[in-house]
Parts: structure tokens; C-alpha cells; sequence
């Protein structure tokens, strides 16, 4: 009588991904088969003969649904007990899944098949000659990038993609990569605010501390906003009447008294506890004060009028140059050889050169939103807070003479003050007496070396090491504390060189010179 073959335990169950026929064409697909190797005994002796098989693929060892198949091979020849076939389940199953062979036997041609056990787990082969993806790969219009494993060779590279590399690169047609321009991104709302005083009209912002003058309580209010989402109120010190205006620099901050024609000078080199240092009269209603190096600059609303101070004694500044304005101009701006001053009664922001302070020209203007109150400066981008429009709007001033808009976000009640600080825009919200503050993005480089950087103002949260020479071309304020260890050359002093040298307990600002300078010392 005929025996039942059984099937001993796989010498070894592989997926061989390897093409059908006897040549390897690496321009086309291989197809989905692949070659499964056996060993089939009957009795424990090896099988000889032929035989039906039948091959189904499973998720699991035992039990569940197949997946795939059954494929039947029939005439299969086994010899010494040894057999190979090829198996077919067609395109889309070998996706990565974990698979059990599930095999079930006959003699050849037979209607009865008998089941071997265990299922034999497929595992990749040690060498795929062509997977049976990639032909769709090839052709792919893109590929995700969670899909991309390892280290692609530069060399296969597009000429496009820019690598660390690379020299002389281009950004768009013919903008070289220096010098290199982010622009900022127009804010969707603002991402902190704090409770001011009465009808908060301006503010300034240095480092670490945001600066507001409260037109309706007559103080100069201190602000900690290193953390932007949680200011915090510092200090605060009374002004003259009506201030609407403060700028600061270095350890003082210059504040715009409306009523008293007048600006105040503060030190504020202990942000808690401020202190009036100076006063000086203007020629009308003192509507903005801004200041860069030894000067100062007011703008007169209803004289209509920029007037240019040298303040490099800040308790006696005098006049040095002015020039006409649109009607009812309410603040100024400077930032290098440029003041920008938007005009409240025309709708616009005038552009004026400042490099002679003796002789101010206006070079350009634009149309703005409603009431222009206020502008500030930050690179090649001029930000203005339109009073009655509720807008914050961002204008692109890099040729001065054709300022354009880029765009604008909405504030709070009445913005008529704002400053911008690295990343983010600050505005005073007069009617809704909260302070604003905007994410407007940017560029940010852990570490950098360029051999020119061109800025129309550079602020540092920490320390500044210069290898070589710094030349300023303006002046040169220092809050904090100076070491100079080699010499130090000042062309043109006016007044002499003044040094404050502080030895009290809590600490001070002290100038350290071990070479070359004679200074008065007060």
C-alpha cells in the first residue's frame, strides 16, 4: 500500500528576490517569484518521485486567514528527498509584513492534499539582486521623506540642491548669498501682553527691557521682557506733562513731554529705580525724540518740523539743523545715516538723509494706513503702527527713495507706539492699554564667520568679542562695563572724555584703560 509523504523541517526557507530566466537585466523590473528550496521525507527516508504542492502565505504560525494563495505547483520533481519550486502570489505582498509558508502535499495529480506542519517563516534573503519596488521608484515623480534611509552620494545630486559645500551661491536669479536677506513674517496675533500705565503712547526697547511712557499718568514705565510671553513691570519714575515719546541709548533714556515742549533725559542704568538727569526745550510741541550717537532727534508736530540736537552733554543739547515735514508729523526713527518720520495728517512715512545733521534732505515717502503714529527700524524693514487703521504695517526701505509695503497684521485699540527687538515687535495699544508683542520670525545662525556685516542695528544679548579693530563711525555708548587692554584712539573730542567709576556695594560701570588715553574723571 502507498505511505503519506511527510515533510521534515526546511533545510532552509529563503525569499530570494532574484529574476525569472537565465539573464540579470538590471534595466527592468524581475518580477514578483521567487525560489523555494525543500526537503520532503516519507517515512523518514528521503522522498524520490513526483509530487503536487501547494503553497498559501499566512501573518501567523498557526491559525488565522491566508493572505495570499494557495498557489499549486504540480510535477514537482523531488530527488533524494530535495525539491525547488517557484512561487508566484503576484505583486503588492511582499510589502515588509512578517510571513509564514503554509505547504500541503500530494502525489502528482492527486485531489487529496495533506497539510505539513510547522509553517516556515520567509526571511529576507542575505542579497536581493533588484526589490520588486523598484522599478516603480525609478520612475517616481517623489518620495517621501520618512521612506529614505542612509547616505546618498553627493554626486547624485541635482546641481540645484545646495549643500554645505557649495561656493558662490545664488539666491533667486541674481542676488548673491551675501548679502543674505530674510524677510519677516507678518505676524498672526500677538503672543504676550501686560498692563501698562494710563494711555500707554510710546515705547523703546534695549536688550533685556522694554521702556513705555504713559501719556495719561505722566511716568516712564521699566519692563522686563526677556521671557516676550510674560512681561513684567520694573520700574517706574514720573516725567513732565503729557510725555509721548522715549527713546533710549545706552544707560539714558530720552523721553518727548508734549505739553512742556520739552525732552527729558533719564538714567536708567538701574531699571528699577530710574533717575532725571536733564531737561531740554524744544521749538513746540515735542511730539517724538529719537537718538543715535551724539544725537538727538525731535520732531515738532504742530511746527512740522525734524530738529536735529547734539546731546554729547545730555544736561545741555544743542540745536544743530532741522527741516520742513508733512503735516503733523508724530514720531521719528533713525537708523544709520536715514530718519524715518511718519506724517499723522497725510497718511505717509517720509524718508530723510541725516549723514550731515546740519543739513537734513528728505529722499523719499510712501503712502502708510490710517494715522500713521509711530515707526521703527530694523534692518531693511520700517514697521509702522497706524493709529486709527488698528494695523501694524511692515514696509521694505532698503532704497530709501521707494519704500514699499509688504504687509500688514492687525493690533489692539489705537497702537500708537511700537519697537522692534531681534525677533519681535512690541506695540502700545493707547485705547486698549496693553502692550502687544509680535513674532515676526527671521534668520537665526548659532555661530558665524563673515568677513563684512552691514546692519542698521546690531543688538547682543551677551558678550561680543572683536578680534581685530571696531570702528565706529557714530558714537559708542556703554551701559555696562568696558575693558580696553590696548590703545584706544578718539578723533575729534568734544568736551573731553568722561568716565564714571563706580565702587558701591550693589555694583557699578566702571571703565578699565591700561593704555593710551588721558580723560577727565568726574
Amino acid at each position: 500500500m502507498k505511505t503519506k509523504p511527510t515533510f521534515r523541517r526546511v533545510v532552509f526557507a529563503t525569499l530570494l528576490l532574484v529574476p525569472i530566466g537565465p539573464q540579470f537585466p538590471t534595466a527592468q523590473a524581475q518580477g514578483t517569484a521567487f525560489t523555494y528550496q525543500g526537503q520532503l521525507q516519507n517515512n523518514s527516508s528521503p522522498a524520490n518521485g513526483t509530487f503536487s504542492l501547494t503553497f498559501s502565505l499566512f501573518t501567523t504560525n498557526t491559525g488565522g486567514s491566508a493572505v495570499a494563495g494557495p498557489v499549486t505547483n504540480n510535477a514537482v520533481i523531488v530527488t533524494n528527498g530535495l525539491f525547488t519550486v517557484l512561487i508566484d502570489f503576484g505583486p503588492g505582498v511582499f510589502t515588509g509584513s512578517k510571513y509564514w509558508l503554509a505547504i500541503a502535499v500530494s502525489t502528482n495529480g492527486g485531489s487529496s492534499f495533506s497539510t505539513l506542519a510547522p509553517r516556515q517563516e520567509l526571511t529576507p534573503a542575505p542579497y536581493a539582486f533588484y526589490a520588486p519596488n523598484a522599478g516603480s521608484a525609478a520612475s517616481a515623480n517623489s518620495i517621501a521623506a520618512t521612506n529614505i534611509t542612509g547616505i546618498l552620494p553627493l554626486a547624485l545630486l541635482p546641481p540645484a540642491v545646495i549643500t554645505n559645500g557649495a561656493t558662490s551661491l545664488t539666491l533667486g536669479s541674481t542676488s548673491e548669498i551675501a548679502p543674505l536677506t530674510v524677510p519677516p513674517t507678518v505676524p498672526a496675533s500677538a503672543i504676550g501682553s501686560v498692563a501698562t500705565g494710563i494711555h500707554p503712547y510710546s515705547v523703546a526697547v534695549a536688550g533685556r527691557y522694554a521702556y513705555v511712557a504713559n501719556q495719561g499718568a505722566d511716568t516712564l514705565q521699566i519692563f522686563d521682557v526677556s521671557t516676550p510671553s510674560s512681561p513684567v513691570s520694573v520700574g517706574l519714575i514720573g516725567t513732565g506733562s503729557q510725555p509721548t515719546s522715549v527713546a533710549v541709548a545706552g544707560r539714558y533714556a530720552y523721553v518727548a513731554n508734549f505739553n512742556g515742549n520739552t525732552f527729558q533725559i533719564f538714567d536708567v542704568s538701574t531699571p528699577s529705580v530710574p533717575v532725571s538727569v536733564g531737561l531740554a526745550a524744544t521749538s513746540g510741541d515735542a511730539r517724538s525724540v529719537a537718538v543715535a550717537g551724539r544725537y538727538a532727534y525731535v520732531v515738532n508736530e504742530f511746527g512740522n518740523t525734524l530738529q536735529i540736537f547734539d546731546v554729547s552733554n545730555p544736561s545741555a543739547p544743542v540745536n544743530v539743523g532741522s527741516v520742513a515735514t508733512g503735516a503733523n508729523p508724530y514720531f521719528v526713527a533713525v537708523s544709520g545715516r536715514y530718519a524715518y518720520v511718519p506724517n499723522a495728517d497725510t497718511n505717509t512715512l517720509q524718508i530723510f538723509d541725516v549723514s550731515t545733521p546740519s543739513a537734513p534732505v528728505g529722499v523719499g515717502a510712501v503712502a502708510t494706513g490710517n494715522q500713521p503714529y509711530f515707526v521703527s527700524v530694523a534692518g531693511r524693514y520700517a514697521y509702522v503702527a497706524n493709529a486709527n487703521g488698528n494695523t501694524l504695517q511692515i514696509f521694505d526701505v532698503s532704497n530709501p527713495s521707494v519704500p514699499v509695503s509688504v504687509g500688514s497684521v492687525g493690533t489692539g485699540a489705537y497702537p500708537a507706539s511700537l519697537a522692534v527687538s531681534g525677533r519681535y515687535a512690541y506695540v502700545a495699544n493707547v485705547n486698549g492699554n496693553t502692550l502687544q508683542v509680535f513674532d515676526l520670525g527671521g534668520a537665526y545662525i548659532q555661530q558665524m564667520e563673515a568677513g563684512t556685516i552691514e546692519t542698521g542695528t546690531l543688538q547682543t544679548r551677551d558678550t561680543v568679542t572683536v578680534g581685530n579693530n571696531l570702528n565706529v563711525s557714530g558714537g559708542l555708548t556703554v551701559s555696562g562695563s568696558a575693558r580696553i587692554s590696548g590703545g584706544l584712539s578718539v578723533n575729534n573730542i568734544v568736551g573731553g572724555i568722561t568716565t564714571n567709576i563706580l565702587t558701591s556695594s550693589s555694583g557699578g560701570h566702571t571703565l578699565y584703560i591700561t593704555n593710551g588715553i588721558i580723560m577727565n574723571v568726574q
